[in-house]
């Protein structure tokens, strides 16, 4: 069961939690397992960027509530198992996410920024990229454009003094081609002048724009997104610096869902292949021999399935954390697709987001 509250209770409300149980909540890390916290409480916390009615020079990204709550449900079944709980704590930026992660609001942020800014100096550790956004072109199905380059001379529109209206010059100038710049202060504003024709297309970050290209089409004005990202914007789970265990385990519930996308281990199969790893345990016991089945020929789902009988006891967990994560949200792909790509309204192309086999940028660790 999901509950959405808002920063300021979330705030007040763990700060009450902590005067109760004598726990201090410290501006930077907390002085206590944030894994026995999650347990004790039986929910896990995250903190999530809901969009704006208007883009935020702070947050350019569109809303990411969907992926993020799959993402903090991973986490929250790989700990607490099959009555895992998770409440999301809404922020209007980055800026306020971060505070309430540091303040101990929310015991992790799903997607954040992974840059310098955000990642040297925060008192937080960032995982490795969970998604891959990035600036790209949003144009009305209309129009003559189908690429990024018949964009030439024409005059585009974006929010000023944004990382997009400086990615936009940049790939302009590498690109050896001329715009006219169209630059707004607020959204209504441009969105209105796109839909007049009054330019030949938006930019901002892709996430921003399917969901744009989305209310256009509801208002009878069909848009398409253009298949160019002119720059690389990679998002992260965040989780507060200091707390080597809990940061083990989220990085390696993300690595597991991409692992899992990788070894065919889906929402539909996962437990026959659970039961499929226990049969074999038994074989390992009783004629002490490897793995039985198919699965002696996959080392790497055998481990990740649990059948080594490690990969849980070294991050505090239970052996079938894995198959939890997967049985309540599915892999990696699965959630995108269900989140932001074919399945949802957004049909965002998953692009890097691929994985490696597949051409994107997509790959796990090797688990063992």
């Amino acid at each position: 069961m999901t509950v959405a509250v808002t920063c300021a209770s979330a705030c007040a409300s763990a700060c009450a939690s902590a005067c109760a149980s004598g726990v201090a909540v410290s501006k930077s890390v907390a002085p206590f397992s944030t894994l026995q916290h999650v347990r004790a409480a039986g929910v896990l916390t995250c903190g999530v960027d809901v969009e704006e009615p208007e883009y935020s020079t702070s947050d350019e990204h569109g809303n990411r509530e969907a992926f993020d709550a799959d993402l903090c449900r991973a986490v929250a079944a790989a700990v607490l198992g099959s009555r895992a709980r998770i409440r999301l704590v809404s922020y209007p930026d980055d800026r306020s996410s971060m505070a309430g992660l540091r303040s101990g609001a929310v015991e992790m942020i799903p997607t954040l920024p992974d840059d310098f800014t955000h990642a040297v100096g925060t008192h937080l550790r960032l995982t490795s990229p969970v998604l891959w956004d990035g600036v790209g072109f949003l144009a009305s199905a209309a129009s003559a454009v189908t690429e990024a380059r018949q964009l030439s001379g024409k005059k585009i529109c974006m929010i000023a003094e944004t990382n997009t209206e400086e990615s936009v010059r940049a790939w302009f100038a590498r690109e050896h081609l001329d715009y006219v710049p169209f630059p707004f202060q607020e959204e209504g504003e441009m969105e209105a002048a796109f839909a007049t024709g009054n330019c030949a297309a938006l930019a901002g970050e892709r996430t921003r724009l399917a969901a744009t290209g989305e209310l256009m089409g509801h208002h009878g004005r069909p848009a398409r997104l253009l298949s160019a990202v002119i720059s690389q914007d990679p998002l992260a789970a965040a989780v507060r610096q200091g707390d080597r265990q809990w940061e083990a385990i989220v990085s390696w519930v993300m690595e597991a869902l991409v692992q899992a996308e990788e070894s065919g281990v889906t929402r539909a199969n996962v437990n026959a292949l659970r039961a499929e790893t226990l049969r074999a345990e038994g074989a390992v016991e009783g004629r002490g021999v490897g793995p039985a089945s198919a699965l002696a020929a996959n080392p790497t789902l055998w481990f990740l399935l649990g059948g080594s009988q490690q990969i849980g006891s070294q991050l505090g967990l239970e052996n079938d954390w894995v198959d939890q994560m997967i049985a309540a949200t599915g892999n990696y792909g699965e959630i995108y697709r269900r989140d932001l790509g074919s399945g949802s309204a957004l049909k965002l192309p998953r692009g890097e987001n691929r994985l490696f086999a597949d051409g994107g940028v997509m790959v796990a660790l090797p688990p063992q």
